[in-house]
């Protein structure tokens, strides 16, 4: 993470700083190529998402090629897999220098340092030791944020992501908190646990017959979402929900480990709600916007809006590296 205001800090160097987490199939690789969309669409204009290295400017093409020109999702991860990337957003507003009053000093972009870490979700469940769960154990270990993807609707049909999240927390616990770097007993992280597929009708109408779904009145759209201050409450009755018995116990896991003020819950979409131009605002009988397509796969129908995508990076980022996003309208 690069915080513009303090070149001097030890730990600029360290990598990576966010790590993603969660079960195969949860939505990382959909979350990354969302990532960028989501910046351009933001309402404060000028973030951008750009690669730090030749791989990461393929990958991050390939990513956005995908959603935006092919209309489907990027495949799973198989393999561990290496992003460098940098957000860059607007300038700041340009200050006098104190010492020279008729001169003002150009305002910085803030630039955030992204070092993903993405591998197949299901390494985390392995009992036999390899390379690969080694490296994926090293990232969350050095890491200091965390993305961690829970899949509402893999849970109803496979429910296997507290094997997952069980497994990965006591190797880091092992590594972390034998000796007394953390004398409190925690894992020092700050976690973004984001609820994926918002989009998918079974997630929407629960949160919906459930009333946790409020609409904004300045929104022309009317998409429905969940308050910040009620989704721990929607993820709690999504855990409840799910296949696994063990998966209600996912909640109590995180904030078992975690200190729960460094704990903060998203309820996301990649692709977003379809909403009919002809009508121009959410349809209950017709906001599906991922369907099958003739191949046997799936196709994006309409437009696509992320939903909270960039904000659990930016608040990370922010949480991270304050100094780097100070004055901006993403300040929480």
């Amino acid at each position: 993470m690069v915080d513009t205001d303090s070149p001097g800090d030890p730990e600029r160097d360290r990598t990576p700083d966010i790590a993603m987490w969660g079960a195969s199939g949860s939505g990382k690789t959909a979350f990354l190529a969302a990532l960028s969309i989501a910046l351009n669409k933001a309402p404060d204009a000028g973030w951008r998402l750009i690669g730090e290295n030749p791989v990461s400017r393929m990958e991050l093409a390939k990513l956005r090629t995908t959603l935006l020109q092919t209309r489907t999702f990027p495949a799973p991860t198989e393999a561990l897999t290496y992003y460098s990337w940098l957000i860059i957003g607007p300038a700041g507003v340009p200050r006098r220098r104190w010492w020279w009053p008729w001169e003002t000093r150009e305002g910085k972009a803030p630039k955030i340092k992204l070092d993903f870490l993405d591998l197949r979700g299901d390494l985390y469940a392995e009992s036999e030791s390899n390379i690969d769960k080694k490296a994926l154990v090293d990232s969350l270990v050095k890491s200091r944020g965390l993305i961690y993807m829970f899949d509402p609707d893999r849970e109803a049909r496979v429910g296997d992501a507290f094997k997952h999240l069980d497994a990965a927390l006591h190797e880091v616990a092992g590594r972390m908190l034998v000796d007394d770097a953390y004398q409190d007993g925690k894992l020092p992280h700050y976690v973004a646990v984001c609820i994926t597929k918002f989009d998918d009708p079974k997630v929407l109408r629960t949160a919906i017959e459930a009333g946790f779904t409020e609409r904004d009145p300045i929104d022309e759209l009317r998409i429905p979402h969940v308050p910040e201050e009620r989704v721990r409450d929607f993820f709690r009755l999504l855990c409840r929900d799910a296949q696994d018995h063990n998966t209600e116990m996912i909640l109590d896991l995180l904030e078992a480990f975690f200190h729960q003020d460094r704990i903060r819950y998203f309820v996301t979409s990649s692709v977003g709600l379809f909403i009919d131009e002809d009508l121009g605002s959410f349809d209950p009988d017709d906001f599906l916007n991922v369907i099958d397509n003739a191949s046997g796969g799936l196709t994006i129908r309409g437009a696509i809006r992320p939903m909270n995508v960039m904000e659990p990076v930016i608040w990370l980022g922010r949480m991270l590296r304050p100094g780097a996003m100070r004055s901006r309208r993403w300040d929480g």
